[in-house]
């Protein structure tokens, strides 16, 4: 069997930084804490926890004065002032992405309306939407864009800033902002699609993928946004698709009467698993 790896499988730069930064404050600090999983990966989590690192759900579960890790998600800016508040020290791994369209949404809430496209109880969207003010709408699905027209409606507002989750599926962005541009037809709409360069390389190479191998492996974890992404992208084009998290999912699959398979991996997945699963379909021959 042949087996293709993707180029762009693997850590992106904003989870490497994100991971390298918390590994290296779990060895400086004997008490950390960090809002949420640093990344969306079970073993990298795993991994943090047994040097020390403790997850948390709220700051309010974050003792006065301790060390607090912000994921590379980013986080609401109320966190920022409750942190300040309680002298909570703060070790910041927003990916730089991320933390970009924070700083343009705070900056359009002055004049603008915010629309955010994304999933609603992501944590880069939460995250997000605490910077736009009170005037502003997520757009998860089709049917939400004519509510966020109602609620732009309400505001004496005539300007609206559009941008997205940075590992927001490319086709479904673009297809949002032509539904969009149809119903505020006679608003300034500033268009800024956040998805990062990542993101948009590893779709565009999944796409291309589709058209050489005769099933894709797609490693990541089932948490992950942009894994999910690259799982729906494939599921268009291939039948046999398989989401999996470590080798071990592997050997429960048949890959039987396959000649060509496509590796492909979320920006949260290490590349010692994606290395494994490959010498793991070489080894044994499949």
């Amino acid at each position: 069997m042949e087996v293709i790896v993707g180029r762009y499988a693997g850590f992106c730069g904003g989870v490497k930084q994100a991971v390298e930064k918390t590994e290296k404050s779990t060895y400086n600090y004997k008490d950390i804490y960090c809002l949420g999983e640093v990344v969306h990966n079970k073993q990298v989590i795993e991994n943090l926890e047994k040097n020390g690192l403790k997850i948390v759900n709220s700051i309010d579960e974050i003792p006065s004065g301790s060390k607090m890790i912000i994921r590379a998600h980013g986080e609401r800016e109320e966190t920022y002032l409750i942190a300040l508040e309680r002298k909570i020290e703060i070790i910041d791994t927003t990916c730089i992405f991320v933390e970009t369209i924070h700083k343009k949404v705070k900056k359009a809430r002055e004049d603008s309306f915010i629309i955010i496209i994304g999933e609603r109880k992501h944590p880069e969207i939460i995250g997000t939407s605490g910077f736009a003010g009170e005037n502003y709408y997520i757009i998860e699905e089709e049917n939400d864009i004519l509510q966020a027209y109602l609620e732009y409606e309400k505001t004496n507002l005539d300007k609206v800033y559009v941008c997205s989750q940075t590992t927001y599926n490319s086709q479904k962005f673009d297809y949002f902002i032509q539904k969009i541009k149809e119903k505020f037809l006679n608003t300034e709409l500033t268009i800024d699609k956040t998805i990062c360069n990542s993101t948009e390389l590893r779709q565009k190479e999944c796409e291309e993928l589709l058209n050489k191998v005769d099933a894709m492996i797609i490693i990541g974890g089932k948490n992950s946004s942009n894994t999910k992404k690259l799982v729906e992208i494939t599921k268009k084009g291939l039948e046999k698709v398989f989401w999996i998290q470590t080798v071990e999912d592997l050997r429960k699959i048949s890959l039987n009467e396959i000649n060509k398979i496509g590796i492909l991996a979320g920006a949260s997945t290490p590349d010692y698993i994606i290395e494994e699963v490959r010498l793991y379909i070489e080894k044994n021959n499949i």
